[in-house]
């Protein structure tokens, strides 16, 4: 999986940790309209033909290329559904960071969204498993690359 990211990776830049997103998580946000109710009869037709065929469709190819990463210089989120983007946040401007745990979040698998921010920037790690061990394992490995 390293390979990845090998477009944007500098010559003395190391992979510490890949990380995927939880993939029941990722849905759970796609299947939260479906439970409100649609009543206007010329609309059920064309959101069934949105929902249940083309928003999947691209659901699905953005979750395949979904993937977190932090490295011994930066943080690294790869994503997109047609195209491959990448967003990047070094960790020297880091000045907050937050464990945001919803509703969805809560259930067999805790998943959680972990944010950086810089005073220009922020960058998320969205629907990741065990959100506070993650955000406490990137913190240490932080703090021992700044500290040298």
């Amino acid at each position: 999986m390293e390979h990845l990211f090998d477009d944007i990776l500098e010559k003395d830049e190391q992979i510490v940790k890949i990380i995927k997103p939880s993939k029941s998580r990722y849905w759970k946000f796609f299947l939260m309209p479906l439970i409100i109710p649609i009543f206007l009869p010329h609309f059920i037709v064309v959101m069934a033909c949105t929902l249940f065929f083309i928003i999947p469709l691209l659901y699905a190819r953005s979750y395949k290329n979904l993937y977190y990463a932090y490295t011994n210089k930066r943080l690294i989120v790869r994503k997109g559904t047609i195209g491959i983007d990448y967003k990047t946040l070094d960790y020297k401007f880091i000045t907050s960071t937050s464990v945001d745990v919803g509703l969805l979040d809560k259930g067999k698998t805790m998943t959680g969204t972990l944010s950086f921010k810089s005073p220009t920037a922020g960058i998320k790690f969205e629907y990741v498993e065990n959100p506070y061990d993650l955000m406490r394992e990137i913190k240490d490995y932080i703090n021992t690359v700044t500290v040298d």
